[in-house]
């Protein structure tokens, strides 16, 4: 199945990271973007954050690799270190119950921490998806929030196909 969202975000995942970089999945849900991330740093180390064990399990269950640490903790509190990426696909855990999704409060808190860990040169990459109340709410408080960032120090880039389908910021910490 085409997901252009996700095709976009795993090619500037591949452009961006080296063999030994450290990245972090925010939102672990079943593995997918875990998988891919293990895959992309054999060297580095995966750190994969979701509040759901079922979720972790899955992506326990997917991954083969022994590069990743699964956590059993929101994204409000992130593993600290010279992190190059941090992945945030947002929403609920496909197939899992659609009433428990990130939240725009925390979502934006943890945004914020995000930021500051990142080396220079290194990115956000965050999927939102906006069919969903507090999807289309979450969206827009990221808009926000990427608009006070300071363009001489973060490269944004936005992609958004049509209404209510996924969207994809990737943002790169061009300096401190």
């Amino acid at each position: 199945m085409l997901k252009p969202h996700l095709d976009q975000a795993y090619l500037y995942w591949k452009d961006l990271l080296k063999s030994d970089d450290r990245v972090i999945d925010a939102t672990c849900g079943n593995g997918k973007d875990s998988l891919r991330l293990t895959e992309l740093v054999p060297q580095g180390h995966v750190y994969a954050l979701d509040i759901q064990e079922a979720a972790l399990q899955k992506a326990r269950a997917l991954i083969p690799h022994s590069n990743i640490t699964y956590l059993l903790q929101s994204h409000v509190v992130l593993p600290q270190g010279r992190i190059k990426l941090i992945v945030y696909n947002l929403g609920y855990l496909p197939g899992g119950n659609k009433d428990l999704t990130t939240m725009t409060s925390t979502t934006l808190g943890s945004l914020q921490q995000a930021a500051s860990l990142l080396i220079v040169g290194g990115a956000l990459s965050i999927t939102c998806y906006p069919g969903h109340d507090e999807g289309a709410r979450e969206e827009q408080a990221i808009q926000c929030w990427v608009e006070g960032l300071d363009p001489q120090k973060w490269r944004i880039t936005y992609h958004h196909w049509r209404e209510k389908s996924p969207t994809l910021f990737f943002i790169v910490k061009l300096k401190n």
